[in-house]
Order: C-alpha cells, then sequence, then structure tokens
C-alpha cells in the first residue's frame, strides 16, 4: 500500500514538472531573438497573417494573428476552419518578435510546418508553411 502512495505522488511531481517545463519552452520560443536573415522584412512592430493557399475554395482567406489564438473546428476557436481532418480544438498560434510560435494541441492528424511534424512549441517565420488537415496556409 506504502508503495502505491509513493508510486501516485511521483506521478504527481512527474506530470507537474514536465507541465510546468512546456511552458517554460513556450515562453522561451515567444522571447526569442530574432534571427538576422538578409532580405527579412519582419520586424518586432509587423503584424503577422496567415493565408489560406490550399484548398483552391479556401484561397486567399486570411486571418490576421492578434494575440494568442487557436485553429480548429470549434466555433469557440478565433480561426475557424471548415475541414473533417482538422479537430475541434487542433493548434494554437501566438506572435513573437520575429515569427509565430505554434503549437499542436494534441490533434489526431497533427500540424506540419515546412512538412515537418510539430511536436513542441515552434517558430515560424515569414514564407513559412503551417498545414493541418487539408488546408495549407503561408506565414506573411
Amino acid at each position: 500500500m506504502l508503495a502505491l502512495v509513493y508510486l501516485f505522488f511521483f506521478r504527481v511531481l512527474q506530470a507537474t514538472w514536465f507541465g510546468s517545463t512546456t511552458n517554460v519552452a513556450v515562453r522561451r520560443v515567444a522571447n526569442a531573438k530574432p534571427k538576422k536573415r538578409r532580405g527579412s522584412r519582419a520586424g518586432p512592430t509587423e503584424a503577422f497573417s496567415l493565408v489560406v493557399l490550399e484548398p483552391p475554395t479556401d484561397a486567399g482567406r486570411h486571418f490576421e494573428v492578434m494575440g494568442e489564438m487557436t485553429i480548429g473546428r470549434a466555433a469557440g476557436c478565433q480561426v475557424t476552419l471548415n475541414d473533417t481532418y482538422i479537430s475541434q480544438l487542433h493548434a494554437r498560434v501566438s506572435p513573437a518578435e520575429s515569427g509565430i510560435v505554434i503549437e499542436d494541441l494534441g490533434s489526431t492528424n497533427g500540424t506540419y510546418l515546412n512538412q515537418q511534424r510539430v511536436t513542441a512549441p515552434v517558430l515560424g517565420e515569414p514564407g513559412d508553411r503551417l498545414q493541418l488537415g487539408g488546408i495549407v496556409m503561408e506565414l506573411r
């Protein structure tokens, strides 16, 4: 019985530790210094947006990234997309100095940045492509 109690406390501490390190990783990415790139247009005061490229029926839809925003099929999401391969709460985006921090929220089909699956918060820069289900968006 005592071993089960210790195991329970160990799991609680483990969940607390990993939960807090994920939040720290998000803050580190969001506060990251901008990389110096030749030809980069993005500055700290520039607003970023996501523009739908595919499918052709939705091409041109434009979403301004204003603060932390959720993407999904649910009506409560700031960016609502109608695609059966997108989860109700699929991903979260938030602006950073040099781009947008992208985080998958445990979606079934995954979130991809430049054709690489997003497994932890990652910084997307202008020109990067974000794919959720059958919808492809470009960061501008």
